[in-house]
């Protein structure tokens, strides 16, 4: 449980606030863990996961890679770019897969599959349907990248580094 204290991801999240938007992270580009956990409690997927008659908490719904992503920049200006992060109560489950990020052009939507969920950083899914479509309405195929991995490539590529001449 000692393990659980310990922040692995978030630090690297901090970072990207002043690599790639030249400001520092402050408290207020995150959440804190209790309002994290609510959001979480109140999302799509743990309603969804609840009427199946499984466990709807924070560890069940988000991988720890995803749950430091929203306590360290899950309400900065990170979250406006030309993919949609679902904010923690947007959570949504579909094809046994939750859903946390999608494109702009709601076509293709990023997941876990929730069999993996426990892990602190697992592969993430892409289906090229998007969010909206019914289950089933696309396949999901590997991204080869995990949670953190996809998170930070969708980030620098939204805001790259400025050019030092």
């Amino acid at each position: 449980m000692a393990r659980r204290n310990t922040k692995v991801f978030y630090p690297a999240y901090q970072g990207l606030v002043s690599k790639l938007l030249d400001r520092p992270w402050t408290s207020d580009d995150g959440m804190d863990s209790a309002e994290l956990n609510e959001h979480v409690r109140a999302s799509i997927a743990a309603d969804q996961l609840q009427q199946q008659g499984h466990a709807s908490t924070l560890e069940q719904l988000a991988p720890l890679a995803l749950q430091e992503f929203y306590l360290a920049l899950g309400v900065s200006e990170f979250m406006e770019t030309n993919h949609f992060f679902f904010d923690p109560d947007e959570l949504e489950l579909r094809d046994d897969m939750i859903m946390f990020v999608e494109d702009a052009t709601e076509a293709t939507v990023w997941g876990v599959p929730r069999d993996q969920v426990t892990l602190p950083d697992p592969i993430v899914y892409r289906r090229t349907v998007g969010a909206d479509e019914p289950d089933d309405a696309g396949s999901w195929e590997t991204t080869d990248s995990t949670v953190s991995e996809l998170i930070t490539d969708i980030l620098t590529w939204n805001y790259p580094e400025e050019d030092v001449d």
